[in-house]
């Protein structure tokens, strides 16, 4: 199953198990988050939401009290979550099953935990990556099978300009700080795009490995880096060049990455190995590993015998990675300092994609 994964058939044999009809609306109070054994230090704060593909779901779990504020439904095959630059808004882009294409996303208000719109893009076929512009009303978006990236109104759903990636299969979405350009994993192509936002055609694509699915790029858009699924390598490349610089092996499969606010450390998942990765992003150094229990394994693993770490976001000042795991159904909260999992929390089935706000859902008493 891992040599099927890196061989690269993991995102496309997913969409023929992952995703079932209906979605549903449970608001709860249940505790949720479990702190790990022997947990100290400071706690987090604020909400993560986490995407369910097989469920039509997300969760949206408050981090520091531990609850599961809200179970909320979505399109067909929810796969990635992004949240707005304050905090308030979470999209869920709803990518489909198996020969039906999404083309919807869902918005979330966070504070609320509720679905407060649906939006429609006719032009986009299965949207995925996604990442706000400042001011959070645009949205960049993956249109995967029309190689290209929308950038759409999140108010009104308008697609306000389409950006070619002259990639096959582009797929996850990271964005600069200043939103000046945006960059894209091109999978079939064994390419990253680098984009120009102001929609200046000055596309230009970049070879770095086979399959390179999980893509971010630092806050200030001087590096690069792409995760080859079939090669089992991170590639970094010079953004400002154009030009891979360096090559971080030892993966099974690198399958998504993150990179801090401050541009200090990118944290890499595995699901392959079942490990979460934490290195210095000037000199590539490993900071951290992270091996996941592989107790309580779900039926659905993806990667049999593994928790499968997939998705993952860090909190604002860096000292917190939230990670989804596919084969068993919770996320887990790292403290990157201590290299330890200081708490667990159940999701839906299939977790995948997840996003952190600093904001604090709030219901009614």
């Amino acid at each position: 199953m891992e040599q099927s994964l890196g061989a690269g058939r993991g995102r496309r044999f997913r969409l023929m198990r992952r995703h079932r009809s209906g979605g549903f609306l449970l608001l709860s109070l249940v505790p949720a988050l479990v702190p790990a054994p022997s947990a100290q230090g400071a706690r987090p704060t604020g909400t993560v939401v986490v995407s369910n593909m097989s469920d039509n779901t997300v969760t949206v779990i408050d981090v520091a009290d531990g609850r599961v504020a809200a179970t909320l439904p979505t399109g067909e095959g929810p796969h990635e979550v992004a949240i707005s630059r304050d905090g308030r808004t979470a999209l869920v882009s709803n990518y489909g099953v198996r020969g039906k294409p999404g083309h919807t996303i869902t918005v979330i208000d966070v504070a609320k935990a509720t679905v407060v719109r649906t939006l429609t893009l006719e032009t986009v076929r299965r949207p995925h990556g996604m990442a706000f512009l400042p001011g959070d009303t645009i949205v960049a978006v993956s249109s995967e099978t029309t190689q290209q990236v929308a950038l759409v109104d999140v108010r009104s759903g308008t697609v306000l300009r389409l950006l070619p990636t002259r990639g096959r299969t582009s797929h996850m979405v990271a964005l600069t700080a200043r939103a000046d350009r945006l960059f894209t994993g091109n999978i079939a192509d064994g390419t990253i795009s680098m984009v120009d936002v102001s929609g200046r055609d000055s596309t230009v694509t970049v070879k770095v490995a086979r399959q390179p699915e999980g893509i971010a790029v630092a806050p200030d858009g001087s590096v690069v880096w792409a995760g080859s699924n079939q090669d089992s390598i991170v590639v970094v490349v010079d953004a400002r060049r154009g030009v891979a610089v360096d090559t971080i092996r030892g993966f099974g499969l690198p399958y998504r990455i993150a990179i801090s606010a401050d541009g200090a450390l990118a944290v890499v998942t595995d699901p392959a190995k079942g490990e979460v990765r934490g290195y210095d992003v000037q000199d590539r150094r490993e900071r951290l590993r992270v091996v996941v229990p592989r107790d309580s394994l779900v039926e659905t693993a993806e990667v049999k015998g593994s928790p499968s770490p997939e998705g993952v976001a860090l909190s604002r000042d860096g000292k917190f990675a939230f990670v989804t795991l596919q084969g068993r159904n919770r996320v887990i909260t790292i403290d990157v300092a201590r290299g330890a999992i200081i708490a667990y929390a159940p999701t839906g089935t299939w977790s995948d994609g997840i996003g952190y706000s600093p904001v604090t859902v709030r219901l009614p008493e």
